[in-house]
């Protein structure tokens, strides 16, 4: 059970002060720190106490900590998020200032960056675009932390600057915590990656320096026999040593590795292979799986000699997305993601494969946990809107002023057509992506609710997914362009036919909204409605670009990535 702890904020630095006697020691940045740019320490007090221990056994990349640049002006606040991110995976960098901030980058490559919004002299807004100006940082992840900024421009101009969340204060430590450890994990897996890929690179260029001395040693065979012979030596040396090089790195790996001939047979395997698979394979006999058994991830059954490592072998091709289960002797079932990778000789005839088994368990679990609370802020997220959309209508009713009923009536359509979006993101099982048709259908039929009845909206989308990201936005931005149409489009009739399509076209994807009125002039109007200012708002958040044409039909088009 975690327990909230309230994030502090200038107007009340309250919250820290149950916090404050539990944050790590602090140690200064080296060399280009700034004065209070301060790291915390991996072990505390105890690393003082393995020092020679450290020095003796280096930490390898793949196992180095990542590195977390946190930035407030409030020195409790820092101490807050070092309390709650304390984890021995994270290094976390302490920034008062934003000049603190880009010495810290400087010296340092960090795997997440988490800034506060309002800071003397230099906004949080201001230094994430002077981050990501620069090549080396682009790519860096940013989590906004604010008390004041709070407002749906400010959410906006957070986006467009290049962060990645924005969160509030205070904010749950859990969710910070379960955000972190996904962007912290990327890092992880992007810096793994690299490190094995300098390594395959390092021996390929190794096996090609010892070619080249055997071909000069070739060219004077006859004049330097003794040579040759102590030469040759010395390269099978080298090689061995190279391969047994190579062996310890794949024993040091922490994951599944094993190989097998081009017959399927088992040739090596790795401690992390017994590991996962609860048992220690049979080399020469074991055929295609290290495995005891196999399932689908639906529970069927899944023979070995068509596993993707079979696979990879028989077609010659490496196999990618392809999660399975392994059974172990005991009965516990394991979830994992091979990636076989056929070998070839230099002929390019297919000599094994090598595959790599990654453990997904603590994924799957963690995946559990987020869609708990992923339901749990559903449900409060949707009483939350209920009672909105009540205090808006009672408002509406009771407003003396024709206006004020429009402006009360439009926020009303805005908050019903992000109830809307919010049905479909919480009802598809895929956490990340949704389903374009689902989603048209469900904002459209939930306008129409609003709309006269001779009204008709006719829609389509077709078969593609989008990103959760895109939800809220194109919500908003279709029930702007069809609450338009209805006021403007119909010629004050009240009945019609408004088109909506939802298309890929090329590598891009195009939205639009479509009536036979009389259209309108983008530029003349956009300064004095504020619904088409909200619409290009979030277009630009999308990353798209909206325009208006007028023949053959009214049509408002918004074209994104």
């Amino acid at each position: 059970m975690h327990t909230k702890v309230p994030l502090p904020c200038n107007r009340d630095s309250t919250y820290a002060s149950g916090i404050i006697g539990e944050a790590r020691q602090l140690i200064t940045l080296p060399a280009l720190e700034a004065p209070g740019v301060r790291r915390k320490s991996q072990a505390g007090c105890s690393m003082a106490k393995t020092k020679n221990a450290a020095a003796a056994t280096p930490v390898l990349p793949s196992q180095a900590p990542i590195n977390i640049l946190i930035v407030d002006d409030e020195p409790k606040n820092l101490t807050v998020l070092e309390a709650i991110l304390d984890d021995p995976g994270y290094r976390l960098v302490r920034a008062a200032s934003a000049e603190q901030a880009l010495l810290a980058l400087l010296a340092d490559e960090f795997g997440l960056l988490i800034l506060d919004i309002r800071m003397p002299d230099v906004t949080g807004f201001e230094l994430a675009q002077m981050i990501k100006a620069r090549k080396k940082n682009a790519n860096v992840p940013i989590i906004f932390l604010t008390a004041y900024y709070n407002e749906d421009q400010h959410i906006i101009e957070g986006y467009d600057t290049g962060a990645v969340d924005y969160l509030n204060k205070p904010v749950n430590p859990a969710i910070l915590r379960s955000k972190v450890a996904i962007f912290a994990e990327l890092h992880r897996k992007q810096r793994n990656l690299e490190e094995v890929n300098r390594a395959l690179l390092a021996e390929v260029s190794s096996r090609r320096r010892a070619e080249e001395q055997l071909r000069e040693l070739n060219n004077t065979l006859e004049q330097r026999v003794a040579e040759r012979t102590a030469s040759l030596q010395l390269s099978e040396a080298r090689l061995r040593d190279s391969e047994r090089q190579l062996q310890d790195l794949i024993a040091a790996v922490p994951a599944a590795i094993y190989t097998t001939d081009a017959e399927g047979k088992i040739t090596y395997f790795n401690q992390g292979a017994v590991e996962l698979t609860g048992r220690t394979p049979t080399i020469g006999s074991d055929e295609w799986c290290v495995t005891w058994k196999l399932y689908h991830p639906d529970g069927r059954p899944l023979p070995h000699n068509e596993c993707p490592m079979a696979v990879a072998l028989k077609e010659g091709r490496a196999i990618r997305n392809a999660e399975i289960v392994a059974e172990r002797p005991d009965g516990t079932r394991v979830p994992f993601i091979p990636y076989p990778t056929p070998l070839r000789d230099g002929a390019g005839n297919i000599i094994g494969a090598i595959n790599l088994l990654v453990d997904v368990s603590e994924r799957k679990q963690a995946e559990t946990q987020q869609r708990i609370l992923l339901n749990e802020l559903n449900h409060r997220v949707k009483n939350n809107m209920q009672m909105l959309q009540i205090l808006l209508e009672a408002g509406t009713r009771r407003a003396k002023s024709s206006e004020a009923r429009e402006v009360l009536e439009e926020a009303s359509g805005r908050i019903i057509a992000m109830a809307a979006a919010q049905r479909v993101l919480y009802t598809t099982p895929d956490a990340t992506r949704f389903d374009a048709r689902e989603f048209l259908n469900t904002v459209c039929e939930t306008a129409r609710q609003t709309f006269p009845q001779e009204l008709d909206i006719d829609y389509e989308a077709d078969a593609i997914k989008l990103s959760n990201d895109a939800a809220m936005p194109l919500a908003l931005i279709a029930n702007e362009l069809l609450t338009n149409a209805v006021k403007y489009g119909l010629n004050g009739q009240g009945r019609g036919t408004i088109r909506v399509r939802l298309r890929r076209e090329d590598e891009s994807l195009l939205f639009y909204v479509e009536d036979d009125g009389p259209g309108f002039d983008l530029q003349s109007v956009q300064r004095r409605s504020s619904g088409l200012a909200l619409v290009q708002g979030l277009a630009r958040q999308l990353g798209g670009e909206f325009e208006v044409t007028r023949t053959p039909a009214t049509r408002c088009s918004l074209r994104f990535q």
